[in-house]
């Protein structure tokens, strides 16, 4: 088995005799990543924040198990995935191909660049919660079809009928924002 060099060795290293500063460390460097991780698959800040400490908590219970097989940010990345995927298999995600879902509109930042991830960022959330979770897994996490089929439980060919129906939705989103700001403009 190839091990992989990580960076934060002493911090693994810490973490795993116990020591709190190091756990600390540990946390600080991968909580956000984590948190947004758990934004985009879950959709609502709550239980991002809930599955985020559930996380830590298996990593640091668990950490003897981390055998340096990949770096540490990507064994807590996989945990953090699974904790999200579990939690909505508990609340029965459904994979829908109806294409009447109503999509929220709200106010945006003013930075032109702020604004565009606000909208983007903003847009996935209010996808169904099949699409967003399979956009979140696809272009985000870097899964593939094959992957993201086994991990959800479902077919290959629903992976991609729900990443195209979430890709559509988000094209009508940007259009509708776009769109009705232009329609107010005399010329």
């Amino acid at each position: 088995m190839r091990t992989t060099l990580d960076l934060h060795q002493h911090l693994i290293d810490g973490s795993k005799n116990g020591d709190r500063k190091a756990q600390k460390a540990l946390f600080d460097l991968y909580n956000k990543a984590m948190y947004n991780i758990g934004v985009r698959l879950l959709g609502n800040t709550d239980d991002a924040a809930d599955i985020t400490q559930e996380t830590f908590i298996d990593v640091f219970t668990k950490i003897e198990q981390f055998q340096g097989v990949s770096t540490i940010g990507a064994w807590i990345k996989q945990i953090m995935i699974n904790k999200s995927i579990n939690h909505l298999n508990r609340r029965k995600v459904h994979f829908s191909l109806d294409e009447n879902d109503q999509l929220e509109q709200e106010e945006t930042l003013d930075d032109d660049r702020e604004q565009l991830m606000f909208e983007l960022n903003k847009s996935i959330l209010t996808l169904p919660e099949g699409c967003r979770v399979l956009f979140t897994l696809y272009y985000f996490e870097g899964y593939d079809h094959e992957e993201i089929a086994s991990i959800l439980g479902i077919s290959k060919s629903t992976s991609k009928s729900q990443l195209s129906r979430a890709k559509m939705l988000l094209r009508a989103n940007v259009y509708q924002k776009i769109e009705k700001p232009m329609r107010s403009i005399k010329i």
